[in-house]
């Protein structure tokens, strides 16, 4: 406030001047240095200026001439000189113009003097113990020549603005922060949904100046699409004033690739009228997500037509199995069925051909005798083969019947080795270890152990060499409650990659010359694995090329005592 002549502070330039607390202090309590107390006629015309100026007395005020010498402070000013506890006057003493000279108003004046106008200062100084800020505003005083002959001051608490600045910002910051760690970037739209201000980070992602796209719609430089949950809900939001939140939103690369982003935003309404002013979001960078999604779907596809692929050739192999079931329980019908037709009139013939040998129809020619023993040897090897057959088939359909009853091994294998003597005696083997002495009770078919023993020994006999040693070994005591008896020769033995398959159908063992020589189906061996195993035993092979074979036979023990003693 001013009278037209006196204060020039119609203009007011704000030189940033922040002095700490220089100025305000200096002004206030700085250690001030008496003047002589004439005053010359300089200072009367300050005073009369001074007398002129209206001031707004809620405010600390002062006057001063050019030298730094105070003329004049009002009460308010007083009162924070005297709030700030550096200078102390005597009792009735009180501060009188043109008595005390300020040095550090100096650099003030001379900013006035410098600027011609107003200065403004932010200052801060600190009262009980506290930092206030106070904003001067430093004015130079005028004759009626204009001429600057004096500088009036005021200061203004704004401390409660300037905290309220300062928190402000620090909100802003704080805002800033957590949507840097949440987006990528931001955007403002006008009411027309054309950009008005795009986050330094799109330029970043984008690879494009932002002010390419200010003033452009959205859709003038990209598209929206279906996210990942299917929604193309923006448009309609943005017609609507609504919020949206994660619209897909596509721009296209100058490389020719795209960029996808998520954009969110909330409608923007002036707080007076209502009006709708524009829209403010956010976007974030979902390229890579999209194209793992993009991934995950071309894998989840692949597998979807592997599962469809897979189950079609399931469907076509079960329907395969049961043809095949089909296929192999009528085979084996018919093998049943052939078998016993065949061995019906083959026994016949096999008995025809023992009489013939016999004489029993009375005395016949030598040379007919040759002939009715190789009828007879040749229909028990038939009979043999079809017997072969016929225990597979009813292995294989499930139909083999089992008598389970309490044996003695002893005499099971005696029986046994008993049906092969002649044929090893001929061969002039020693079989000598075949006589095993053994109180071992087993749990088994009568009939189907002793074929098991049969068909081992035969295979012993057969490919062990004239002169050779056949033998067997019985352990009792074994885990599980199973007795052994191994069946063993030295003969030509198995080559390992034989071993694995001797037990399968149809398989025999032709690398060697004596094998040649021997006749059979190559059922043996796989007959009696089965037949053990479904005795609750099993049969294992260890064999040396050159050396010998032994053949171990594991059957479920008898109940009773069986001794832990091995016999030879």
């Amino acid at each position: 406030m001013k009278t037209k002549s006196s204060l020039d502070d119609h203009k007011i330039v704000d030189l940033a001047v922040h002095r700490g607390s220089e100025t305000l202090e200096g002004a206030f309590g700085a250690t001030l240095r008496r003047e002589d107390s004439r005053q010359p006629a300089a200072n009367e015309q300050v005073m009369g200026l001074v007398a002129r100026i209206i001031v707004d007395e809620s405010l600390p005020f002062y006057v001063c001439t050019l030298d730094g010498t105070v003329m004049h402070v009002n009460d308010h000013y007083k009162s924070v000189d005297k709030a700030l506890g550096e200078v102390t006057l005597a009792p009735g003493e009180a501060v009188v113009a043109g008595r005390f000279q300020v040095p550090s108003l100096k650099p003030v004046i001379d900013d006035v003097l410098a600027s011609n106008t107003t200065v403004r200062a932010e200052e801060i100084v600190r009262i009980n113990g506290h930092d206030r800020v106070f904003l001067g505003r430093h004015s130079p005083v005028r004759n009626e020549r204009g001429d600057i002959v004096a500088v009036a001051g005021t200061y203004e608490d704004v401390t409660a603005q300037v905290r309220g600045i300062e928190e402000a910002n620090r909100t802003q910051s704080r805002f800033q922060d957590f949507a840097r760690a949440s987006s990528d970037w931001f955007f403002e739209c006008d009411a027309d949904m054309r950009v008005r201000s795009l986050s330094d980070r799109f330029t970043a992602i984008v690879g494009q100046p932002a002010s390419l796209f200010i003033g452009s719609r959205f859709e003038q430089f990209g598209r929206f699409e279906p996210n990942l949950d299917g929604r193309l809900d923006g448009a309609n939001s943005i017609k609507s004033r609504k919020p949206f939140r994660e619209q897909l939103f596509v721009i296209a690369e100058p490389s020719g690739g795209e960029l996808k982003f998520h954009l969110s935003a909330v409608p923007v309404f002036d707080r007076q009228s209502g009006d709708f002013r524009g829209y403010r979001g956010v976007g974030m960078d979902v390229t890579a997500r999209y194209k793992q999604a993009r991934e995950a779907d071309c894998i989840r596809q692949n597998l979807e037509t592997l599962l469809k692929e897979l189950t079609r050739k399931n469907l076509a192999l079960d329907e395969a199995t049961v043809q095949a079931t089909s296929a192999l329980r009528t085979k084996n019908e018919f093998l049943a069925a052939m078998s016993h037709e065949l061995r019906t009139p083959l026994n016949a013939i096999i008995g025809f051909a023992e009489a013939f040998e016999h004489q029993t129809f009375g005395a016949i020619e030598k040379s007919y005798l040759t002939y009715a023993t190789d009828i007879r040897k040749s229909g028990q090897h038939l009979l043999g083969l079809i017997n072969d057959i016929l225990d597979v088939a009813v292995i294989e359909s499930g139909g083999l019947s089992l008598s389970i009853d309490d044996l003695s091994l002893e005499q099971v294998f005696a029986k046994a080795v008993k049906m092969n003597e002649d044929v090893a005696l001929r061969k002039k083997l020693d079989i000598s270890g075949l006589k095993v002495a053994s109180d071992a009770w087993i749990r088994a078919d009568d009939r189907r152990t002793t074929q098991i023993f049969v068909n081992l020994l035969s295979n012993a006999i057969k490919f062990t060499p004239e002169q050779g040693r056949i033998g067997a070994e019985i352990k009792q005591g074994l885990a599980g409650g199973q007795v052994a008896i191994t069946v063993w020769d030295n003969g030509v033995g198995i080559a390992p990659d034989h071993m694995e398959y001797v037990f399968e159908k149809f398989h025999q063992v032709t690398d060697h010359i004596y094998s040649r020589k021997q006749e059979g189906t190559g059922l043996g061996l796989h007959i009696s694995r089965e037949l053990a195993r479904r005795m609750g035993g099993d049969i294992t092979l260890e064999s040396e090329e050159g050396k010998g074979s032994r053949f171990t036979v594991t059957l479920p023990v008898a109940t009773g005592v069986n001794d832990d003693t091995d016999f030879i």
